[in-house]
This record gives structure tokens, sequence and C-alpha cells, in this order.
């Protein structure tokens, strides 16, 4: 397939609600996913299992989108080699090879999360993890640097926004656009998953923050924009799209150390 969007993680959540928005503005797509997806007209299935590199080596041999939208991902309940698998080296080697034969125009957009904030690991780290070529380079850094697939999770989604905002400043000189997504807990079949791994408290607490979750066709639309021509001075940006809920955490901070006045020394 050589025009339309590659979809991946398109079967369910925010990747099917996106293959919805693109058929509706008229765009092709192809829709990857490890589960088969119902096949129609725009529509060209593709199934592949991302948590395999030579899957991954196949679909680059049978596909040359105008556009890529990396959504496919795993949740921290999954083992922290499976996470950093699917969640790191499948982007890096998928839409990074896309990415360079792509001409002036096109675009490709990954999904992050807001718990890339939660990870404390400095970029010289991650740039080792986006180094790793194939799963055994992935198993000697989590030899070095453990991690639990909850921990994996946080540190791959912050390892995707850099390895994105690296990739848009090598792609700018060819006109073409790399950005990333990172939503707050998202009404998805996976949600469940995210209230094991990083607890039910924290999941409540951030649609009580906002009001409630965020729904897969308000992040499909975010994607899709930054897939388009409407997003053609955008690069190399992480936006997030989680109803606010970081900016209430830093107001709610800010207000917190004005309340708390200045400290002062005794002597």
């Amino acid at each position: 397939m050589s025009e339309g969007v590659l979809v991946t993680g398109a079967a369910s959540g925010i990747g099917a609600a996106l293959v919805e928005l693109l058929l509706a503005r008229g765009d092709c797509v192809l829709a990857l996913d490890r589960v088969s997806v119902d096949p129609r007209p725009g529509v060209e299935v593709l199934t592949c299992d991302l948590a395999d590199p030579a899957a991954i080596a196949a679909v680059l041999d049978r596909v040359d989108p105008a556009a890529v939208a990396h959504v496919a991902g795993v949740p921290g309940t999954a083992p922290p080699l499976t996470v950093l698998t699917v969640n790191v080296l499948a982007p890096v080697l998928l839409v990074g090879p896309l990415v360079a034969r792509m001409g002036p125009g096109g675009s490709a957009v990954t999904v992050s999360s807001v718990a890339a904030h939660r990870s404390a690991v400095p970029d010289e780290v991650l740039d080792e993890l986006l180094g790793c070529t194939d799963t055994a380079e992935l198993a000697d850094w989590l030899g070095r640097h453990p991690h639990t697939g909850a921990e994996a999770y946080d540190t791959a989604k912050k390892a995707l926004v850099r390895w994105t905002r690296l990739a848009a400043g090598e792609a700018v000189a060819r006109g073409v656009r790399v950005n990333s997504v990172s939503p707050g807990p998202v009404e998805t079949p996976i949600l469940a998953d995210f209230r094991r791994s990083m607890g039910e408290a924290d999941i409540d607490r951030a649609a009580a923050t906002v009001g409630r979750h965020g729904r897969p066709e308000e992040v499909a639309a975010a994607i899709a924009f930054l897939l388009g021509p409407d997003a053609s001075w955008i690069s190399g940006t992480d936006l997030p799209v989680e109803g606010g809920l970081l900016a209430v955490r830093a107001a709610r901070a800010a207000m917190t150390a004005r309340t708390a006045g200045p400290t002062r020394s005794r002597t």
C-alpha cells in the first residue's frame, strides 16, 4: 500500500476510533493489529504481532504509507520485557523506517501517555534503551536497569516521547513531521489493566480531578489533527490529551506553595 494512513492497534480503543475518523474524512486506511480487523471499503487489513521483530520486518516489505499513527501498546500488567518490546522496540523498528521513506508532507504520530511523567529515568539511560535493536539487547538493558511491568510502562512512554522528538528533528529537512500524543486515562478495553498496574486510587483520582476519563474518539481527534495538513507547522511536539489533568495538578501545587508561604530559616 503506497498511499493512505497506517494505523497500528486498529482493532479496538483509540486505534479503532481513529480508523473511523480517517475514513469519515476520506482517507484510505491500512489497519494493523495482532487480531483480525473487519475488512471494509477504504480499509486494507494487516495482521502483525508487534512483539515479533521478524513480523515487523515483513510488514515493512509490504507497506509504504503516506502517514503513520502508531497507537498500539501493552499495559504494565504485561512482563517488563514484553512492555519494552511492544512499546519501545516496535515503534523504533516500524515507524522509524517508514518515516525515513516519507517525502515532503509525510507525517507520523506515536501514542505515549501522561504516565511518562512518572518515570525518573534520565535521558542518557533512555538513549541506551532506544539504541536496543532486538529483544536480547532489551533483556540486557533490563538486567542493568531492573523495572517492574508498571515501571517499564512509564519508562517506555517517556522513551517514546524522546524518540519521537529526536526523529522529528532528523525529519524536518525532508519536510516530514513527527509528533506524539500523551493521553490520560481513557475508556478503552485496557483501562482495567491500568487499574491493576497503576492502582485503583490513582486512576479514580485522575477522573475526579477533571470530571471523567477520556473517550477514545477524543484522543483519535488529536491524532487525526496532527496527521493532517492543518498541523503543517507542528513537529517534534508531545500533545497531552488528558482534559487538563496536568494543569490542575500544577495549579493545586502552586496554590499549596502560596498558602504555605516562604520558608524562613532560624538562626
